[in-house]
């Protein structure tokens, strides 16, 4: 269930007090997240969204480390985005907060699937 590995996400990231993140390997089948502790060091954590509908995101962004990483967006704000971007039903408006950018990110999918690389 997305709920339990949005969880899991965050409990790691927690730990980890910062993260450098990539978006990269993007298409209509799935949107690749990594995570880096170091920009030469190898990838830590990878975050794979399932049949993306939309994104709105930048390709570089730092998390903080002050909160959660990784929300699904429910109540009057998934309302809001559903009717802004005529988001498809059986999708998934995932947000990333807590980052060095001034804005919240939406990732709208139909799931996730994430790998904690040690």
């Amino acid at each position: 269930m997305d709920v339990e590995k949005i969880n899991l996400i965050n409990e790691y990231l927690k730990e980890q007090l910062w993260m450098d993140f990539e978006l990269c390997n993007m298409n209509c089948g799935k949107i690749e997240m990594f995570g880096f502790l170091d920009e030469a060091g190898e990838e830590k954590i990878k975050i794979e969204f399932d049949r993306p509908y939309m994104m709105l995101s930048t390709f570089c962004f730092t998390y903080e480390g002050n909160g959660d990483f990784i929300s699904l967006v429910t109540g009057d704000e998934a309302i809001e985005l559903n009717k802004k971007y005529n988001v498809t039903q059986g999708n998934q408006i995932f947000k990333i907060s807590d980052t060095n950018i001034n804005n919240d990110m939406y990732i709208i999918a139909k799931g996730l699937e994430v790998q904690i690389i040690n």
